[in-house]
């Protein structure tokens, strides 16, 4: 993810979550840089496409002033996802944890925006459907979030999301995804059976709970030869 589209989402969630409410006014320059470790110019950048979108208003010495929370199209709703597509077959449908592990991940930890050197929780599944693999899940969780929990624990866990927020009391609000094609590396081929290097759908997940905070980032690989990310839009 580019720098400036970094600062530039982060801010759009917490306008349109009430993070910053109309009327409030979002951090300096000076400490959003502090605050992403960036420079100046892409949050320049950030500051002027929300702007242009209508959700600030920048005045000079005086900094930015939120004036919209709108999303736009609010009025669309969408339907879809793999509930959507196999959830009358849930006899059908198992997910397998391989591996549970702590682990230091600088590339993860700047993602989630946590210092480099804070642990993390990595849990590594398989979701079948009918015995075949469709999703290779790679998921990390803030170590200081889930610090209460053992990781044989997190083994017998089907729906994953749904029992973090419970054993944390943490509500997740919030999420973005973000879809690529790659190719499949060694692990992920031998997760979902296919061909080394085939091209696949790779999805991101980054949630954040109601205090605006990173709580969860999710890689889905996906076998799109049994599924094909779906969405169906109601106007």
């Amino acid at each position: 993810m580019k720098l400036t589209d970094k600062v530039y989402e982060t801010l759009l969630n917490q306008i349109h979550n009430g993070y910053y409410k109309e009327g409030e006014r979002i951090p300096t320059e000076k400490n959003l840089m502090e605050s992403f470790s960036v420079s100046r110019s892409p949050v320049r950048d950030a500051l002027k496409r929300l702007q242009n979108e209508g959700y600030i208003k920048r005045t000079p010495r005086k900094g930015s002033i939120v004036v919209s929370n709108t999303r736009v199209n609010e009025t669309i709703s969408f339907k879809g996802g793999f509930s959507k597509y196999f959830g009358g077959n849930w006899d059908k449908i198992e997910t397998a944890t391989m591996e549970v592990s702590t682990v230091l991940d600088s590339e993860i930890a700047k993602i989630i925006q946590q210092e480099e050197n804070d642990p993390l929780i990595k849990v590594l599944r398989v979701r079948k459907f009918k015995g075949e693999p469709v999703f290779f899940i790679r998921t990390h969780y803030p170590k200081s979030l889930v610090k209460n929990i053992t990781n044989e624990e997190f083994y017998d866990v089907n729906n994953l999301r749904s029992w973090i927020q419970k054993k944390t009391d943490t509500v997740f609000q919030f999420s973005n995804e973000r879809l690529k094609a790659v190719n499949a590396d060694k692990i992920v081929s031998n997760n979902l059976h296919v061909e080394e290097n085939k091209a696949i759908l790779k999805i991101e997940r980054l949630t954040h709970d109601t205090e605006h905070k990173l709580v969860e980032y999710v890689e889905y690989y996906v076998n799109t030869d049994i599924w094909q990310y779906h969405i169906d839009y109601e106007y």
